[in-house]
């Protein structure tokens, strides 16, 4: 019964106070991405885990405890093993901060990560129409009144790929060090989504039957995650009296989740996407005006 209430307790924590970090407004990738979770684990004690992905195939976890930092664990993917088999290997340094000690050693990635398969579904061969973005200009007409221009925006979805992979954990191994791991294989596909691994672990914990106690997997974990990827053309249009202007540009959009529900991350953007951002808006000017940019004065 004890253990039924905690992973209710886990489970309703893990959805409540997770905190995205790179939501819907992450049209261009920054150099480091960060994210912080909480949940209760089987003591009815709040954990903390921040996720820092300082470049692709390397993650920084700091695991707390009610506030208490406990362990952290440094994984590097190396560069030569960017093509994410699950052969390659990661180095990683463990410190016990309660026990004071630090350990360096080099596994394979397949101690923790198997498994890989991918499918794919259809492609959407056609445009669907996003809307409008209404600028503002500095601009005037002859009788002083300001000049708006507009970009409509529409898109069309290519082939999406759902790459599947098995997160292995004993019992006893600490749930930094595997954080750090799965960390570091999304970032491999796409930096940001390298912060959702603390959550994606949570609920496999949870999905699993076991838990995580004083930062601990108390149990054997087993369970499939998947990231979907989905390439989309992005078509802006200028219309000027009877003429028309177009360019096209590239998106991507991620999501993480554990195979059978359990956890869904954010989606995750690359490129040009979301259009109703304001980083994209400004992009989109660009490619069409090289006056002043002054902003946007609505969507619709």
């Amino acid at each position: 019964m004890k253990k039924t209430i905690s992973l209710l307790m886990a489970l309703v924590m893990l959805f409540a106070i997770a905190v995205p970090g790179l939501a819907a407004d992450t049209g261009t990738e920054t150099s480091s991405n960060s994210d912080t979770m909480s949940f209760i684990d089987g003591e009815g004690k709040l954990n903390t885990v921040i996720i820092t992905i300082p470049q692709a195939g390397t993650s920084y976890v700091e695991y707390y405890i009610e506030g208490t930092l406990i362990s952290t664990a440094y994984v590097v993917i190396p560069d030569s093993s960017m093509s994410r088999s699950a052969s390659d290997e990661a180095n990683i340094t463990y410190t016990d901060v309660v026990e004071g000690t630090t350990q360096e050693f080099t596994e394979p990635v397949s101690n923790y990560i198997t498994s890989e398969q991918t499918t794919m579904g259809p492609a959407v061969l056609a445009y669907t129409n996003l809307g409008t973005i209404n600028y503002k200009t500095n601009l005037y007409d002859l009788s002083g009144n300001p000049i708006t221009r507009s970009l409509a925006i529409s898109q069309q979805a290519g082939t999406t790929t759902y790459a599947y992979k098995t997160i292995n954990s004993a019992a006893g191994t600490a749930a930094s060090v595997v954080i750090g791991v799965i960390s570091g294989v999304l970032s491999l596909i796409f930096a940001p989504a390298g912060v959702t691994a603390a959550a994606l672990l949570a609920a496999a914990a949870i999905a699993a039957g076991t838990t995580i106690v004083g930062g601990i997997i108390q149990g054997a974990i087993t369970k499939q995650y998947y990231v979907q990827t989905t390439p989309y053309d992005v078509r802006a249009t200028y219309t000027a009296g009877i003429g028309t202007t177009t360019h096209y540009f590239d998106a991507e959009r991620y999501q993480v989740a554990l195979s059978g529900g359990g956890y869904s991350s954010d989606y995750y953007y690359e490129g040009y996407m979301p259009w109703n951002s304001s980083s994209v808006a400004y992009m989109f000017y660009s490619a069409f005006w090289s006056d002043g940019y002054a902003g946007v004065n609505s969507y619709s």
